[in-house]
């Protein structure tokens, strides 16, 4: 969604997804903090009970 709201003009009739720029910077922060999600918990496997 950030890289669409980045190429598509927020006045364009391109833009059937109505997008602004709080949205394109709520969707990277939310895109970059799942990805370090995503590394950190793969590096940490799940501890198994005894």
């Amino acid at each position: 969604m950030w890289v669409y709201g980045l190429i598509v003009s927020q006045e364009s009739s391109a833009n059937f997804v109505p997008l602004n720029t709080a949205d394109n910077w709520l969707h990277f922060v939310l895109g970059v903090v799942m990805i370090a999600l995503g590394v950190l918990l793969s590096r940490y496997p799940a501890r198994k009970h005894a």
